[in-house]
């Protein structure tokens, strides 16, 4: 599972150029053919002294008075158009490192498991359900800022 690297060079270069964490995971499964989860293209971020472009802050007006910039983390949060809101169980289902519930943009639930090796689970509400590429990359977005700020980063 290593990349070469001319591989690694050019994961960098994308993340130089914005990508975020689903497009350098699709770059590596799709044209490097190597299987790669998400967990395993942070850890290889972090091998490689990589780290996302910084995002853009937001304008100061799309903020409305009084609401409170800073959620608690087990809350339900909305995600880029508003459409994926996650939720994180404050107590975790058993065998999970960490667990919780997500709503996708067609209104579609599933619940959701991290386990101890850091893989992803998922499991809808409705058998055969595929959600579309865009809401699992907001899902695993909005995920990772819900770990990251119960960590305290």
């Amino acid at each position: 599972m290593s990349l070469s690297n001319e591989q690694k060079s050019q994961v960098a270069k994308i993340l130089s150029e914005g990508a975020s964490i689903a497009d350098v995971q699709r770059l590596i499964v799709d044209e490097f053919k190597v299987p790669m989860t998400y967990m395993e293209v942070r850890f290889l971020m972090d091998d490689l002294n990589l780290e996302l472009a910084p995002e853009p802050e937001p304008e100061p007006e799309e903020e409305e008075a009084g609401q409170d910039a800073e959620a608690t983390p087990a809350e339900a949060e909305l995600v880029g158009d508003g459409s994926v809101s996650v939720e994180i169980d404050k107590i975790k289902r058993p065998g999970a490192a960490l667990s919780g519930t997500v709503t996708f943009s067609d209104g579609v639930s599933a619940t959701w498991t991290v386990d101890p090796y850091g893989r992803l689970g998922l499991d809808p509400e409705q058998e055969e359900y595929q959600p579309s590429p865009e809401d699992i990359e907001a899902f695993q977005l909005e995920l990772q800022r819900q770990m990251q700020s119960q960590a305290g980063m």
